[in-house]
């Protein structure tokens, strides 16, 4: 029998996500400086184009140099500074709108000592992969620059278009430098993601070739009638061995796997496409019928798909 090819899953999840800038831009900033940023449903992108300044998320001060990429995906609060500890704003006190279509740029706000320049932005990340990715990501994802070797594949050539765009500033240069951020994180989700884990966390399952076969099954294919037995005839195991294996790696089992992936994308579903039926989505996510759906969707989500629906439809109150 020919070998089978090895399972893509991260390929099958990110085709579930949708990523978006939100905001782009280019903040010069001179000492004494700080920024407290609050919390936000977006993922954060700084890179340093000049100078030095030092992050400090979750009690721990990290210094970022020329060059460095970073990226916080969670949206927790964070602090930067052109020092450790050197008083800060609130960002709300200089913070500037951007202008839609336009590069965003706060020159020498601070004062008038040593200057910083980094490039910012704030991408959003939408679909039914989004939590299972966030999750799996550490609170602060960082790039150093130099070396002896790129901390990611053809990163320094990313970002040197990037600058490049910037600098340049020709026609269509914020759009394309928004779309270079949004293929940064990509990049760095997959080398993230790529790097070895420990059991439990789920990652671990992703270098796991047979419990890979079930997952990428699992995702690419949520309206199937997956079962235990169906599940460890993909990967190739017998059911109480796969059963055991995939527990360990994963966290939880098969089934409560797949039930919880098929909720995320029935979440996104019943956000994104409001004229398809319960019913519709019921099968499009592998149930007979829309009770069933209802009932399993309440159990894991804890209102009915309906309520969830008109909670989703109902726009926010402005700011």
């Amino acid at each position: 029998m020919r070998d089978r090819p090895p399972a893509d899953v991260l390929g099958t999840l990110l085709r579930h996500v949708r990523i978006t800038t939100s905001t782009f831009g280019r903040i010069e900033l001179g000492a004494p400086w700080g920024a407290k940023l609050g919390p936000r449903g977006t993922v954060s992108l700084h890179h340093l184009l000049e100078g030095e300044m030092w992050l400090e998320l979750d009690g721990h001060d990290i210094h970022v140099g020329r060059r460095d990429l970073l990226i916080l995906p969670h949206g927790t609060p964070y602090t930067l500074r052109h020092r450790p500890g050197a008083p800060v704003e609130d960002e709300a006190r200089w913070r500037t709108p951007p202008v839609p279509g336009a590069l965003s740029v706060r020159r020498r706000h601070g004062g008038d000592g040593a200057r910083t320049v980094v490039l910012c932005a704030e991408l959003g990340v939408e679909g039914a992969a989004r939590a299972m990715l966030m999750r799996a990501l550490p609170s602060v994802l960082r790039f150093p620059a130099g070396g002896s070797g790129e901390a990611m594949p053809g990163l320094d050539r990313l970002l040197d278009v990037l600058r490049e765009e910037v600098r340049e500033a020709r026609s269509g240069a914020p759009l394309i430098a928004a779309r270079l951020a949004e293929l940064l994180l990509l990049r760095a989700v997959r080398e993230e993601l790529e790097r070895p884990a420990t059991a439990g966390s789920w990652r671990a399952a992703l270098t796991d070739d047979r419990v890979a076969r079930a997952l990428d099954a699992i995702y690419g294919a949520p309206e199937r009638p997956w079962s235990v037995v169906t599940l460890a005839r993909t990967a190739g195991m017998s059911r109480t061995v796969f059963a055991q294996r995939f527990r360990d790696l994963v966290g939880e089992s098969p089934f409560a796997h797949l039930t919880r992936w098929r909720m995320e994308v029935a979440k996104t579903t019943l956000r994104d496409h409001p004229g398809r039926t319960l019913g519709e989505i019921a099968s499009s996510v592998g149930y007979a019928d829309e009770f069933a759906f209802g009932t399993a969707f309440r159990r894991v989500v804890g209102i009915p798909p309906g309520a969830y629906r008109t909670a989703a439809e109902r726009p926010e109150p402005p700011s």
